[in-house]
């Protein structure tokens, strides 16, 4: 009977000693099962975060595409005002060129009214005097020089920002089995080079305007300078009639 009941001890703690293993090993399993699921969630977590990240560059990398692409249309613009400002400018000169002739003309017509004048009130030395002062007034206006015409200069033609301005084609989207990091270190390079050429474009246009405003002020100024010259030569051909 002691023989038996001991028996019965030791099969029973065997049985106690393979349950406890038993669920162990389960529990091992099931630990495991978690930490693989975990892995998987965290896993695609990750995923979906460096994927957010790309799609922000690429959106940034956008809009700082389209910035530089209005500051180019921008400063393509200003170089057509500043070829009418210029042509503009040019005209003006040649008024006041032509104006400067017909005043000298308006002078020696002038001397020989005054010429007749005197000699029609019977004095008789002064038409001579009269008459070789018109012959070197003539002289004079046979002489006038040209028009001075201001012609546009090519270096600040190629010097202007929306010649310097270039999208460079590395900065244009390309398929690319790179990983997310690659992916966004590259678009991250690409958009300091945008920065770069944008603050460059910000300098030229502020650079341009102030130009163009200079230009405006020099033409102001001319059309005045004909308006009172016409104004003036206008008084004096009443006179003459």
């Amino acid at each position: 009977i002691i023989i038996n009941v001991l028996f019965i001890i030791q099969i029973s703690a065997f049985i106690a000693q393979i349950s406890r293993h038993f669920w162990l090993t389960l529990s091992v399993q099931n630990n495991l099962q978690i930490v693989g699921t975990n892995k998987g969630v965290y896993q695609q977590k990750q995923k979906e975060i460096e994927q957010r990240t790309v799609n922000s560059t690429e959106r940034s990398l956008q809009y700082l595409r389209n910035s530089e692409e209005v500051g180019v249309a921008t400063a393509e613009e200003l170089m057509r005002q500043r070829e009418q400002l210029e042509g503009t400018e040019r005209r003006l000169d040649d008024i006041n060129a032509t104006l400067r002739i017909s005043q000298k003309h308006i002078q020696g017509i002038k001397s020989v009214f005054g010429g007749l004048k005197n000699y029609f009130s019977g004095t008789r030395n002064i038409p001579n005097s009269s008459s070789s002062h018109k012959e070197s007034s003539g002289n004079k206006i046979t002489k006038a020089d040209p028009p001075l015409l201001k012609t546009a200069k090519s270096d600040d033609v190629m010097s202007h920002p929306g010649m310097r301005i270039r999208q460079s084609e590395d900065d244009k989207p390309k398929p690319s089995t790179a990983s997310h990091q690659e992916r966004v270190d590259e678009n991250l390079g690409h958009m300091l080079n945008h920065m770069s050429r944008l603050k460059g474009l910000a300098y030229d246009l502020s650079s341009e305007i102030d130009s163009q405003n200079k230009m405006i002020d020099d033409i102001y100024d001319k059309a005045e300078r004909a308006e009172r010259t016409i104004s003036k030569q206008n008084k004096d051909i009443r006179k003459l009639t």
